[in-house]
């Protein structure tokens, strides 16, 4: 009995060790990504900078999840929710790194941008990055507190992201074709809407995770809610 006890104390210490590793990259993730748009929105190159110089941590702390992830599964064989649970941190850590990683995307486009004449449209920019900002925070919180409620309301606001990615979009889209001296500018903020879109997208991707992990339900691709969310 002794040796059991020890072995399922380590056990517990193991995943919350995985848990606290992948929230602790969800934050690293979320500063990312508000970096990357400071330096658009306030034409500050060092933001830019920031986050791509981070995205370093990112791409470490998914690779060391994997390797806590599958130790785990190794040495200690979960079943049921202990082993939804390590399945689903190792997918969240890759949402996080692609996310991040979009998050680069944008500090790039943003230094050649700042270097030029300032257009004033480009804070239109900060809607759409308040949507996916916004889904990223919550489905991360719905991640760290096992709230399938707040899951299901990342999803529901992807509806939302889809709207203001497009009215945004269309706008810079429209400048593109008139003539401009800045036509290469327009065309890295239509590029940088994507990218936010794409951030929300793998903010649900998190959400519906976390839905799989709490009720062992797989609701991509239209699969059905679990019945505690009908």
């Amino acid at each position: 009995m002794p040796n059991q006890g020890h072995i399922l104390s380590t056990f517990d210490e193991s995943l919350t060790q995985l848990r606290d590793t992948t929230i602790s990259m969800g934050a690293g993730t979320q500063r990312n990504l508000q970096n990357s748009i400071r330096g658009l929105l306030e034409r500050n190159k060092e933001f830019c900078n920031t986050a791509i110089a981070d995205d370093d941590d990112e791409d470490r702390l998914e690779v060391e999840i994997d390797r806590m992830g599958m130790g785990i599964i190794t040495k200690f064989r979960p079943l049921a929710s202990d082993l939804r649970m390590v399945i689903a941190s190792m997918k969240i850590a890759s949402h996080l790194e692609r996310i991040s990683d979009q998050a680069v995307s944008i500090a790039k486009r943003s230094r050649k941008l700042i270097k030029n004449p300032e257009i004033s449209e480009a804070r239109n920019i900060e809607a759409l990055y308040q949507v996916s900002a916004d889904m990223l925070a919550n489905a991360l919180t719905a991640y760290s507190d096992s709230d399938m409620q707040l899951a299901l309301k990342v999803i529901e606001n992807e509806k939302s992201l889809k709207k203001i990615h497009k009215s945004t979009a269309r706008h810079f889209a429209k400048a593109l074709e008139a003539e401009t001296d800045q036509y290469r500018d327009y065309l890295d903020l239509v590029f940088i809407c994507r990218w936010l879109e794409r951030v929300g997208d793998l903010a649900t991707n998190i959400a519906e995770d976390v839905i799989f992990e709490e009720s062992s339900t797989d609701i991509r691709h239209g699969g059905e809610l679990p019945v505690e969310l009908q």
